[in-house]
């Protein structure tokens, strides 16, 4: 578990697939409104807390916000309200990131295949191209079922992230190719 408060009411905690094994939850069980959750909440201010010297109320009115790692684990950023302020929401939330893939081919052959595959199988999916050094990056994002999409692309290319921070680093500075419905103009080539 690793912590980080860049900001006095700001603090960012590094969970570790390990660590979350070791609390005994998984980010798709993650849901503020069961007592598992809130107790792995507490153990994790808890903690932080000690780490960073000062008292954590959990009871404070904070946002919450969850998102996954691709290695597994998750990041958790607590954001503690100021109680003189009513324009916040009166409890404590909860919010998961919306998921998003990337998926990275060696070639536009293997970006063909995973795209005609992708499309016979019925899925749907938000998707974005990019390009760098002959490499090709398609960002996929809002799908239903993420895991049949990892299946359905690490046969043609590698799955290496699904963070908001790789997103945004490929969208920085990688070329785009198709901003939208990249899978659907790519298989109409």
């Amino acid at each position: 578990m690793k912590i980080n408060s860049p900001a006095e009411d700001r603090i960012i905690v590094d969970l570790t697939e390990q660590d979350m094994h070791d609390l005994d939850i998984t980010y798709e069980n993650m849901d503020y409104s069961t007592i598992e959750t809130r107790r792995v909440i507490w153990t994790v201010l808890d903690e932080a807390g000690k780490v960073l010297g000062r008292e954590l109320d959990p009871s404070r009115r904070m946002i919450i916000e969850a998102m996954p790692k691709s290695e597994g684990g998750c990041t958790l950023y607590f954001t503690i309200l100021d109680c003189r302020k009513r324009a916040f929401p009166q409890k404590q939330l909860l919010k998961k990131q919306s998921e998003s893939l990337i998926c990275e081919f060696e070639s536009l052959d293997a970006l063909f295949n995973a795209a005609e595959c992708f499309l016979h199988s019925g899925n749907t999916a938000e998707s974005s191209l990019y390009e760098n050094n002959g490499k090709y990056r398609l960002i996929l994002a809002n799908s239903e079922d993420m895991r049949k999409l990892k299946q359905c692309f690490s046969e043609f290319g590698k799955v290496i992230s699904c963070e908001r921070l790789a997103c945004g680093f490929t969208k920085e500075h990688w070329r785009s190719l198709i901003s939208q419905n990249a899978i659907q103009t790519i298989s109409k080539s």
